[in-house]
């Protein structure tokens, strides 16, 4: 396994300052949609776990950054699930110090309609707490604080899933509001593409 420690103390980003709200129909059971930050677009991934033209992946409730098992990129996802993007989206421009990124690995939530029981899947631990479903069966956002890391590595984006359904009421029509252009205000040590801090990408 490669090791790779960047340190910096001030994030370059190669995106300009973008906020958008965008819309993805992941209704699929079975099939992963892609997207590129970069292209603020669908894209058609042939091979995902070995591709970097991607940074995130909708399915149903489900999201992937391109990082961990899921992908061979420098991607991740933090969670502050103290705060929400309601509270505060209009006033963070920066990347909090100390904030954690993880990275995909296998989750026990996925739901198979044919049985009706709950299997293994690859996603983001993070990013899984976005919402959850209640005992009408309807799915409820959270709005908590989450940033993700594209799958170079190197870009930060505010993430914000803010709708699972269409205007129809049907589900896994995932809408989230992104920005781009995120600052760090002070120095931290921040390993790009070490997710967990211990020297290894």
């Amino acid at each position: 396994m490669k090791k790779v420690m960047l340190f910096v103390s001030v994030f370059k980003l190669l995106f300009a300052q973008i906020d958008t709200v965008l819309v993805v129909d992941a209704s699929s059971y079975n099939d992963w949609v892609y997207y590129s930050i970069n292209q603020l677009s669908v894209v058609e991934i042939i091979d995902p776990e070995n591709s970097v033209d991607w940074d995130l992946a909708f399915q149903r409730k489900h999201i992937k950054t391109n990082s961990g098992l899921a992908g061979s990129g420098n991607g991740g996802a933090s969670v502050d699930s103290t705060t929400t993007w309601i509270e505060v989206w209009g006033n963070i421009d920066y990347i909090p110090e100390n904030t954690f990124f993880t990275a995909d690995t296998i989750l026990n939530d996925f739901y198979d309609p044919i049985t009706h029981l709950f299997g293994e899947g690859i996603k983001n631990p993070a990013l899984n707490s976005w919402g959850w479903f209640d005992e009408d069966y309807h799915m409820n956002v959270n709005h908590y604080m989450f940033f993700v890391i594209l799958a170079n590595g190197e870009d930060i984006i505010k993430f914000w899933p803010t709708n699972y359904y269409d205007n129809n009421g049907a589900g896994g029509h995932i809408q989230f509001r992104i920005e781009t252009g995120l600052n760090i205000e002070s120095e931290c040590d921040y390993g790009s593409g070490d997710i967990n801090y211990d020297g290894n990408v």
